[in-house]
């Protein structure tokens, strides 16, 4: 038989329309949202119960003695940048004080004007100067094609350190950050979620919950209209559930780590690009059975059902605290599947077990404290809460060390899962409430930041990474790569988009290296937003305009479009050779 589960999701599957007398539904969000979504895998896996945290204890070896930074003046002076063990600790495992310095390239005076900096600086996240075009009559040349607009980040520091690690029976991949402050893995055998996100070295500073294919961070998407077993196979799920609300009765979820019977999903490519570890899975669908026309339940086989789905992950290092993970979901399938909240991503965070640091405390970017006492299914809790920076960050309950998560678009909309580990498992996790849908061969992108620190250096990390986060979208019309002739009264069209995590400030044209003209923005653009959901402004991020090129003196002219933020960073999104009339 199947291994069974508790996964907290079952309040998804009543708010979709079934009811279930064993489900206790909150009534708010009964009533305003039908299609939350059902949060992540909990298995029955033992856990080891909660132990109280010391204020200056990571929970884990005596030897990882934290020091309790909220009791210091200079919260982040030389000593404690990653909130690290003080200098009485083992010096074989962190006796490079100089290595976890903060780095000062965070603005806040009162937070990190400490003068020791060994730390890379976060690179200027400004677009790199290309070379000077001219506009003189056989001079210009065709400019190059426009850079990718998902390549369009923050800027990494510099390519980890990979090394492969045996952690039982698992194939673990550790990628370790300039200055070797911290480190990230991911489980090639559960999907590539990562189970790991600590101090570089220092396994007792694990922030994840490695416990089974359902925790970890992981993505894991659904579709309303095949939301159970017994009605997926033809999408109509909408207001019924044929076979009850248990878990192994779930219909289209592709997971990435794996399915209920704990076998993991099949990475497909694995490797170091440049300064960007990339990870590419075939997710397998949680329930087995979640095509089948009835109710039945199939014993665990060999292997799982595999989705017609690739999920995509990137891991690069922004700061020698933080790594930006960027996630692509693409669709092989033949259908597509209607929006709903999904799991982009769930971040299942230390629980005492396997290693990890308990991590109770979840604070929004105010510093208040997340409740998290919604009752929900089998003796789980919930709460939906809004965290006004758009960052939140689970901590030890002095507030001294744990890990923070935001995502691109700065959504300030969170969910929270929680197990007490009375009548439940013990876990608490956290995700980006994010609604949106697949198209049949369609894709959908999105960023995430994980940050590591104590609340004061989590903050610090998320504020200023944010304020130096750039646009980036793409210049559509006219085409690239070739020259382009004016208009019949020596004008050009000019359309395309552009995002941000702020509101943009502008979209203007140089004329050969001059300003020229503003283009007007808010064009509805539908199609932008399907792929990159929930940034500020959508669906109307789209600009156009026309630019009159002045003297027709039957040249080539260099046109540049560039989009500014209300932060101050630009971005070039393309150049266009243009011949007058």
């Amino acid at each position: 038989m199947r291994a069974m589960t508790r996964r907290p999701l079952l309040l998804a599957l009543a708010l979709l329309g079934c009811s279930t007398p064993a489900v206790v539904i909150p009534a708010d969000d009964a009533s305003t949202s039908p299609d939350v979504p059902v949060a992540p895998d909990v298995l029955d896996a033992p856990t080891s119960p909660d132990v109280p945290i010391a204020a200056d204890v990571l929970d884990a070896p005596t030897s990882l003695d934290v020091p309790a930074v909220l009791d210091a003046p200079d919260v982040l002076d030389a000593s404690t940048s990653l909130d690290a063990p003080d200098a009485s600790m083992s010096p074989d495992v962190l006796d490079a004080p100089d290595v976890l310095d903060a780095p000062a390239v965070l603005d806040a005076p009162d937070v990190l004007d400490a003068p020791a900096m060994d730390a890379p600086a976060v690179p200027d996240a400004s677009t790199p100067d290309r070379p000077a075009m001219t506009s003189e009559c056989g001079v210009v040349t065709i400019p190059p094609a426009d850079p990718d607009a998902w390549t369009m980040a923050l800027p990494s520091i510099g390519a980890p350190t990979v090394r492969m690690v045996t952690t039982g029976s698992h194939r673990d991949v550790y990628l370790r950050g300039p200055g070797s402050v911290a480190e990230i893995a991911v489980r090639l055998d559960w999907g590539g979620t990562v189970v790991f996100f600590g101090q570089a070295g220092v396994a007792a500073s694990n922030t994840i919950d490695a416990n089974d294919t359902g925790r970890e961070l992981q993505l894991a998407i659904y579709d309303p209209t095949r939301a159970f077993q017994g009605c997926a196979h033809n999408a109509s799920c909408a207001g019924t559930n044929p076979c009850g609300n248990s878990i192994t009765f779930l219909g289209w979820n592709p997971v990435q780590g794996g399915d209920e019977c704990n076998r993991g999903a099949r990475v497909l490519r694995s490797e170091l690009v440049g300064d960007r570890y990339v990870v590419a899975v075939r997710p397998l669908q949680w329930n087995p059975d979640w095509s089948a026309m009835d109710c039945r339940r199939s014993a665990c086989g060999a292997a799982g059902t595999e989705v017609a789905v690739t999920y995509t992950l990137g891991f690069r290092f922004v700061h020698t605290n933080v790594v930006e993970v960027d996630m692509e979901v693409a669709s092989e399938e033949s259908f597509s599947h209607p929006p709903t909240e999904q799991e982009f991503p769930t971040l299942y965070v230390g629980n005492g077990a396997n290693g990890s640091t308990d991590l109770p405390l979840l604070l929004a970017s105010d510093g208040t404290p997340v409740t998290i006492d919604q009752p929900a299914n089998d003796g789980f809790t919930y709460r939906n809460f809004t965290s006004p920076a758009g960052w939140v960050t689970w901590q030890h309950a002095v507030r001294d060390y744990g890990i923070g998560l935001a995502m691109d678009h700065l959504g300030a909309d969170f969910q929270a899962w929680a197990g007490s580990g009375s009548g439940a498992p013990y876990f608490h996790n956290v995700r980006p409430r994010q609604r949106f849908g697949l198209s049949a061969g369609g894709a959908v992108r999105g960023r995430a930041l994980l940050a590591l620190g104590s609340e004061v250096t989590v903050r610090a990390l998320m504020t200023t990474l944010a304020s130096r986060r750039a646009p980036f979208g793409v210049l559509d019309a006219p085409a690239g790569g070739t020259e382009v002739l004016a208009a019949a009264d020596n004008t050009v069209r000019l359309a395309g988009w552009a995002l941000d995590n702020a509101a943009l400030d502008s979209v203007r044209v140089r004329l050969d290296g001059r300003d020229a003209a503003t283009l007007a923005r808010a064009v509805d653009r539908p199609d932008v937003c399907a792929v990159y959901p929930n940034y500020p402004g959508c669906t109307r991020v789209g600009f156009e305009g026309t630019v009159a090129l002045g003297i027709p003196d039957g040249c080539l002219h260099v046109l540049t479009v560039i989009a500014r933020d209300r932060d101050g960073n630009e971005t070039e999104l393309g150049r266009r050779a243009v011949r007058s009339r």
